[in-house]
């Protein structure tokens, strides 16, 4: 029998490592992510997000709440806490340099595995949330074109 959620515990080990290398052996190579602040397709592009995430918050950790596993899908919410120190990508597409300040963003990953690794995953947060929490105010966004 598989073990279709060992994959996303050494997915979060490996983020709370810091660890680009073990992080990368958690995706399959055509892995897609979605998430507030863009998609990514493919190992490199994924592990990259994460680095970015790390410069930003290097005491970056997350506390995993509940897993819900379903067949090859997986639902996870976690507690994602650190110090923004350094840039941040933000949805949209801009970048918050540091603010010094801490933040404690809710988060929900809903991981579909193949073959015992990460094939996708759609992160969502409360971009209000992590506005507030790091001082910014939200961009006014207009309906698309």
């Amino acid at each position: 029998m598989r073990d279709v959620a060992g994959v996303v515990s050494r997915f979060f080990a490996a983020c709370n490592a810091h660890d680009p290398d073990r992080l990368a052996q958690c995706f399959a190579p055509h892995v897609a992510a979605v998430g507030p602040d863009g998609e990514a397709e493919g190992r490199e592009e994924v592990v990259s997000y994460y680095e970015v995430i790390w410069t930003a918050a290097p005491d970056m950790r997350f506390t995993v709440w509940q897993t819900i596993t379903e067949g090859d899908e997986i639902a996870t919410t976690a507690l994602a806490t650190g110090t923004h120190n350094g840039p941040l990508l933000m949805p949209g597409g801009d970048s918050a340099p540091g603010t010094g300040r801490r933040i404690g963003l809710r988060c929900c990953w809903v991981f579909t595995v193949e073959q015992d690794l990460i094939a996708s995953y759609h992160l969502f947060y409360d971009q209000l949330e992590m506005y507030a929490q790091l001082g910014l105010s939200m961009p006014v966004v207009g309906p698309p074109p």
